[in-house]
């Protein structure tokens, strides 16, 4: 079978259709930004490619002009895509400014055909390029394996984009005209047919790795308060208390109770409840360190670790949570009991700490609430605050 470069155009449409017929119905709606860009950027290239086949038979200048048009928006919306994955890129204004810019140029510059070609190719190859260096940017988080597919598609769909350009602007006698049987030109024309499927697997694999990454989220964050949960602490907390130890820093673990919170709920209602577990979990944020450890323990209880912390550097943190709370203009007004130990030489576990916590937690409780009490050790307890 004989290929000419129109048989590849329609085989490329009919990919780039299907593949945006497929990606909803495959991925859903409700997605991330960046899979919706993905998804928009499908349906673009289709409608692209549509527009650049009926063209000649229609009327080629303003419809190719706007073909080309869509098809830059496609590949900048792809870089959109890929910045909301990988992380911030360079480039957002020169890739959008190239899809504004490159139909009104190519409608300009029509009358000279080594103009628009050239002029053409080279914008759209921008573009490509850019998307080449949000790939190759360092993204820790996101795996080397469908980046490397994907930019490796990129850096040859540039480099064929580049090559034609150059072809039509400055060999126009071997490129007369887009569909002319020049080796370049099939070339180009399989290359965009195979590298947009591949970017498609690429950016699907991507896709997945951003929702098991998601789903690795909400196991390990309570879904009320948006803190982690219990679990995440417990692992997280595990991996301090084996710095602190090697290293011989002080650490502390304060455990928190809200007082009365079953009042809140009956005289309130539950969405009262809610409300307060939120502004506490909002009170904690605002007081604890980057390098502090927070979590929802478990009903009204929280728990936060203090590292390269003191038994005075828990009293500040505890002053300045009350201070927080009472200036919370929502919800009932919060107060809470706490238990804060520090860490022993002999503590071979987070739990070890833990247990100490809770305990002066509870004696707290017994001594009228809304105080934080020391754990010292040993079974001696000692009350850093009075009543506040």
């Amino acid at each position: 079978m004989n290929l000419d470069v129109q048989t590849l155009l329609v085989a490329l449409f009919a990919n780039v259709c299907a593949t945006a017929i497929a990606l909803p119905l495959l991925m859903g709606w409700q997605v991330s930004r960046a899979a919706r860009h993905f998804q928009m950027a499908a349906v673009l290239q289709c409608g692209a490619w549509a527009l650049f086949l009926i063209a000649p038979r229609i009327h080629d200048r303003a419809l190719t002009a706007v073909s080309l048009g869509v098809l830059a928006a496609s590949f900048a919306l792809t870089w959109s895509a890929l910045t909301a994955w990988l992380g911030p890129r360079p480039g957002r204004r020169l890739v959008w400014g190239m899809a504004a810019l490159i139909p009104l140029v190519y409608a300009w510059l029509y009358p000279s055909y080594p103009a628009r070609v050239g002029t053409a190719n080279a914008m759209l190859a921008v573009q490509m390029l850019f998307i080449c260096i949000a790939l190759a940017w360092p993204a820790p988080r996101c795996s080397l394996r469908w980046r490397a597919l994907v930019l490796a598609s990129m850096v040859t769909l540039f480099f064929v984009t580049s090559w034609r350009g150059v072809l039509g602007a400055f060999f126009t006698d071997a490129y007369p005209f887009y569909r002319a049987m020049h080796p370049v030109n099939m070339s180009a024309a399989l290359a965009n047919l195979v590298a947009l499927m591949l970017v498609t697997l690429g950016m699907l694999a991507a896709w997945r790795e951003e929702a098991e990454r998601e789903l690795r989220r909400q196991a390990q964050t309570d879904g009320l308060t948006h803190l982690p949960n219990r679990q995440s602490f417990l692992e997280r907390a595990a991996f301090a208390l084996a710095h602190a130890t090697r290293y011989e820093e002080p650490l502390a673990v304060v455990m928190i109770d809200i007082d009365h919170f079953k009042q809140i709920n009956d005289t309130h209602g539950h969405a009262a409840g809610d409300l307060a577990l939120q502004n506490m979990a909002r009170a904690l944020r605002s007081c604890h360190r980057a390098s502090d450890l927070v979590c929802r323990y478990g009903g009204e209880e929280f728990c936060v670790l203090l590292t390269r912390a003191e038994a005075h550097d828990a009293l500040h943190f505890d002053t300045r949570l009350r201070a927080a709370l009472q200036a919370q203009a929502q919800g009932p007004a919060l107060r809470y009991s706490a238990g804060v130990a520090l860490r022993q030489p002999g503590d071979r576990t987070i739990e070890d700490i833990l247990a100490r916590a809770d305990a002066a937690l509870y004696q707290a409780k017994a001594e009228g609430r809304d105080r934080l009490v020391r754990s010292a050790g040993l079974d001696e307890q000692k009350e850093l605050q009075l009543d506040a």
